[in-house]
């Protein structure tokens, strides 16, 4: 029953890291799906209601009906010209002659506003000024931040003036063309020199992230062995449950960062919280990394020593990942998305350590077995001179006199626990401190001894199987 409800648990995770997944995906994409539809529109005069990169510019006569998006670029609008729609401009100025009409909003970021027809929405500049003209007839509320507004004697503005801080906001950056939008009429062309600085730009880039992952990974194993070899027996025990988490995790921090960056005030904690999203992400691959290079070592009989093998499972799936760096434009995203996807794995361990997710079913049942450990060492301290034997059922403490009692044991004859997928170099030594030192031995031995040897929950060793195992080694040894 109780392998029904983990499996049935283990499912559950897995469909919400799907959906999660998806969702991500829907959100990202979503701008790309919004864009081509608008490109689709009839226009009156114009191409396009949407101009990236480049100045737009309404003579007289023309008229665009519906709403105008300009990015990177100026706008002017013409005696006898008109915009019926709204008009946003992104990094742009805005002239709007007299005799020229705009039916709607006028709103410009980054950008001045100079109006001498006619508006009959409201105006708004974000980081610019508005001014007005004496012809200029304003249907709505002028408001600017970071701003001033100058109006002309005779300028008719029906609605409020509103004059938000001077927050020094800096121009916003430079768009580009985006994801799914129409390029600019005359694309500049690359020169093989310049394409060939921007390869190798992006494979340094490359090839230095991939570098510190690794040497992240070589730093962890040397200060702290023991708990990297616990987090990866988690990672092992609870993978769904750790992807789930870590991809919750990432997406979540980096909305939050997001968030705090567009605040213009909020981007120093922005770039703390970045930098610790950075730092937690490389200990995750770190974790992934020591399981996948143990895989392959297995798969390929190859014994690589550590940190080598994880070097080794990180730099494997990392070359793929810079690869798509690499070739750039929307294979950038995909590298961006797998390594988001690996890491995930390793931040949810880190969540699944710290928090205890699951733990609950692990304790649930009641098989405490530790406490009656303290209870045995006296016996076997009294005892240890006559009971040889069984004094290797004992902990740490008794492993000195039990070796050289045993005497079937030949130096050199020792297996190689780390074999048993849950044990690491840290275990394999404490197993063997402890006397066990072949794959037959560690059968021999129950949950509750090798629990007390390894310093983990009975329970944990008995869902590692690792007497099943040991026992399947030995009999293949044998």
């Amino acid at each position: 029953m109780r392998v029904t409800t983990v499996l049935t648990s283990t499912r559950n995770w897995l469909w919400l890291a799907v959906a999660v997944t998806a969702f991500s995906l829907l959100i990202v994409m979503a701008p790309a799906l919004q864009a081509a539809p608008a490109q689709a529109l009839d226009q009156p005069s114009l191409m396009q209601q949407q101009v990236f990169n480049d100045d737009l510019t309404v003579r007289a006569g023309e008229t665009i009906d519906g709403d105008v998006v300009v990015y990177q670029g100026d706008v002017a609008v013409a005696r006898g010209g008109a915009i019926r729609g709204n008009l946003v401009v992104y990094r742009g100025d805005v002239e709007v002659d007299e005799g020229g009409l705009v039916a709607g909003d006028i709103t410009a970021f980054s950008g001045s506003i100079e109006i001498n027809g006619a508006v009959e929405g409201a105006i708004t500049a974000w980081s610019g000024d508005v001014q007005m003209g004496r012809s200029a007839v304003i249907g709505g509320d002028v408001s600017v931040v970071s701003g001033e507004i100058k109006q002309a004697r005779g300028a008719v503005v029906e609605g409020s003036l509103l004059r938000g801080p001077a927050v020094n906001l800096p121009p916003l950056p430079q768009l580009g063309a985006l994801p799914g939008a129409p390029q600019p009429p005359t694309p500049p062309v690359a020169t093989p020199i310049d394409l060939f600085w921007a390869t190798l730009g992006r494979v340094l880039s490359a090839l230095l992230m991939l570098g510190v992952a690794v040497l992240t990974a070589i730093l962890l194993l040397r200060w702290r062995p023991a708990l990297m070899e616990e987090m990866r027996s988690l990672l092992v025990e609870r993978t769904a449950l750790a992807f789930a988490a870590g991809l919750i995790f990432n997406l979540f921090g980096l909305a939050l960062i997001g968030l705090l960056w567009i605040t213009f005030c909020f981007r120093p904690p922005a770039i703390l919280l970045g930098l610790l999203l950075t730092a937690v992400n490389l200990v995750g691959v770190a974790i992934v990394g020591d399981e996948v290079g143990r895989r392959l070592a297995t798969r390929l009989g190859a014994p690589w020593p550590q940190p080598w093998r994880t070097a080794v499972g990180i730099a494997a799936p990392g070359a793929v990942i810079a690869f798509l760096w690499i070739l750039g434009s929307c294979f950038g995203f995909l590298a961006f998305l797998g390594a988001l996807i690996l890491s995930a794995f390793g931040v949810g361990t880190i969540l699944v350590k710290v928090l205890k997710l699951g733990e609950q079913q692990a304790s649930a049942p009641g098989i405490e077995l530790v406490p009656p450990a303290p209870a045995a060492a006296p016996v076997a301290a009294e005892d240890v001179a006559a009971m040889p034997a069984s004094a290797e059922q004992e902990t740490a403490p008794v492993p000195a006199p039990v070796s050289p009692t045993a005497p079937t044991q030949v130096p050199g004859a020792e297996d190689d626990f780390t074999r048993i997928n849950g044990i690491g170099p840290v275990f394999d030594q404490r197993l063997k401190a402890a006397g066990i030192r072949t794959f037959a031995e560690l059968a021999d031995r129950t949950p509750a001894e090798i629990a007390e040897i390894v310093k983990w929950p009975v329970a944990r060793v008995e869902r590692s199987m690792l007497i099943e195992q040991a026992r399947q080694l030995a009999q293949a040894d044998g």
